[in-house]
This record gives C-alpha cells, sequence and structure tokens, in this order.
C-alpha cells in the first residue's frame, strides 16, 4: 500500500479526534480515505511539524481505521502529499514544503500556494479578469484610494483569510479605518443582483464558484446569500445550490479558459474560481483559493461528483 499523507499546520494531537470543529470536512475526508484504499493508497493526516526531512518520514499521524480515526505513533513514509496548509502558513513553512516536495510528489506544488495563496498575488497575476482593486498599506493612505475606486460600495479584505472573515463591505462613506486591519486589499464592489445569469432566481444575490484539478473543472456551485446580507460566503448564512456544468454561462467559460492559460504552468494543482456577474450578467473573478474548503462538497456534492473528485486527485498524484 502506498502512503497519502494531507499536511496542515495545527497540532491536533491532544484531540479526541481530526476536526472537531468541522464535521463535514471531516467526513469529506474520511470518504476520501474509503476511495483511497479501494486504490490501493492509505491516507493519514498529519501536521508538518511531524516531518522529519533527514529520514522523509512522518514520526506520527492520524489514520482512519475501522470508521474511526486513530494515533499513528509509527513512523509513516509518504509516497503522496496533499497540502492543506492555511494560506497564512505558506511563506513560513515554504522551505519545509519545498524539501517534502523534492522527496515525494505534491498536491498542490508548494510554489504554487505561495505565489497565489493570498489576495494580493492573485490580483497582480489575474487582475485583468477582477474588479479594480487597491491596497492600502496603511490608514493614512485609505482616503486617497477610496477616492480612486469608482463604485459607491467597495469591498475592503484582508490579505490572507477565507470564509468571508475579516471582510467589510460598505458605502466608502461610511468606511471607518479602524475597522480594517492594515494593509488591507480595497475592491471594487460588483453588484451581484440577479446571480448567475439564467440560472439564479431573480433579483439573487449569489455567486458562481468552479472547483478545478489540473486546470479542469470538476464541479460549479453557487452561493446565494441571505436576505439583506452582501456576503455569499458559506460560514456568513449563505445558502449553497449545485450548479450544472450546463449552466455555467459561455462567458464565464471563455474567461476561465484565460486564467487557466495563466495558470496552467502549475500542471499539479486544486483549486477554486469564484465569480460575480455585473447587471449586464458580465461576469468578473472575485478571488481563487489555493486549498478550496471540502465542507461544501460534503453538504451538496453527489456521490458521482465526489466519486469524480476522488478520482482526480488520485489520478493528479499517480500521474
Amino acid at each position: 500500500m502506498k502512503s497519502l499523507v494531507i499536511i496542515y499546520s495545527e497540532d491536533d494531537w491532544n484531540k479526541k479526534t481530526v476536526l472537531e470543529n468541522n464535521p463535514h470536512t471531516r467526513q469529506t475526508i474520511e470518504n476520501l480515505c474509503k476511495y483511497s484504499i479501494k486504490h490501493g493508497i492509505t491516507l493519514y493526516r498529519a501536521n508538518i511539524e511531524w516531518y522529519n526531512s533527514d529520514k522523509n518520514i512522518f514520526k506520527k499521524a492520524w489514520g482512519f481505521k475501522n470508521k474511526q480515526w486513530a494515533k499513528i505513533n509509527s513512523f509513516i513514509k509518504p509516497d503522496f502529499i496533499l497540502d492543506k496548509l492555511s494560506g497564512k502558513q505558506d511563506y513560513k513553512m515554504f522551505d519545509n514544503k519545498i524539501t517534502l516536495s523534492k522527496k515525494t510528489v505534491m498536491l498542490n506544488n508548494p510554489l504554487f500556494r505561495t505565489m497565489l495563496g493570498n489576495k494580493l498575488s492573485q490580483y497582480l497575476c489575474l487582475g485583468e479578469f477582477m474588479p479594480k482593486s487597491f491596497l492600502a498599506m496603511q490608514e493614512n493612505e485609505l482616503p486617497s484610494i477610496l477616492k480612486k475606486a469608482k463604485t459607491k460600495k467597495i469591498v475592503a479584505k484582508p490579505i490572507y483569510g477565507s470564509g468571508g472573515f475579516g471582510i467589510t463591505i460598505e458605502e466608502k462613506n461610511k468606511i471607518k479605518n479602524n475597522s480594517l486591519n492594515f494593509p488591507v486589499i480595497i475592491q471594487e464592489f460588483i453588484e451581484g443582483k440577479g446571480g448567475i445569469p439564467r440560472f439564479s432566481a431573480k433579483n439573487e444575490l449569489a455567486d458562481l464558484r468552479i472547483v478545478f484539478i489540473n486546470h479542469k473543472p470538476i464541479y460549479a456551485l453557487s452561493r446565494i446569500a441571505q436576505k439583506d446580507s452582501l456576503f455569499t460566503n458559506f460560514h456568513q448564512g449563505a445558502k449553497v445550490v449545485l450548479v450544472p456544468q450546463k449552466s455555467i454561462p459561455q462567458s464565464v467559460k471563455n474567461l476561465v479558459k484565460k486564467i487557466i492559460c495563466k495558470l496552467s504552468i502549475y500542471p499539479k494543482s486544486n483549486y477554486s474560481l469564484d465569480f460575480m456577474f455585473d447587471r449586464n450578467g458580465n461576469p468578473y473573478l472575485i478571488e481563487m483559493n489555493t486549498s478550496p474548503g471540502l465542507d461544501l462538497l460534503d453538504i451538496i456534492g453527489t456521490k458521482k461528483i465526489k466519486d469524480r473528485y476522488f478520482s482526480e486527485i488520485i489520478k493528479s498524484l499517480n500521474d
């Protein structure tokens, strides 16, 4: 049996089980464990700090056996690595991940995560497809930057983060410096009312997320904001629905082709792209995630979609 190790940065060795506060992600990983076993691969979860680079082993790890997670104290030599470290750890753990990637197959490539794992880097690389954005390093820069933004509302985003946490969506004249953590990305606001053309309900504030493995779209979903909310993030109360491939607008498919042209330098990659649409139905790339969450796959994914996702991960690692 070969070994696939999912790496992360939190120290959970004294916990009763893995991902105690995220049962949907845990369930998806358990499903991946079961799928991997059928293909001759045993899956583990391990803190990257448990890795010994001299011996190319993990000193310990979590394993899923007999329908439950158990602590494995024996050495584990990885054949494959699936990187699920949080984005803010990319620079700190870069050297460790590079060492790992030289000794075993890794999804994603450390350079891919480090170069595109934060919102500023994404804008520098993919800004032509995104709403106009600006960087405010400190408070005294904010007034002049707000004047440059052409929309009445703006979106203020931390450079790292997910789930909508730390994001402010507000009219420019109501923004308060002390509500922001600098440095911050200031992005022009895309109205988003009407959601996905010819798919979303009328006046629905919704986005479109497409999840890719090796630049192939695996599945798509839409997150629908609650009434009177401007947030389409699931962790901010948004509803999530699957979007059939045939319902993805051609305008998005055309945009995706251009984006993939820029990203294709990284062959082994797993990421998601989030799009919003203006009042004329034109798509804008809002954000990229180089480590897409697995919770929504458990919540809305069909067995067919989950199997395809798992299949593409195994195929990517084996190629």
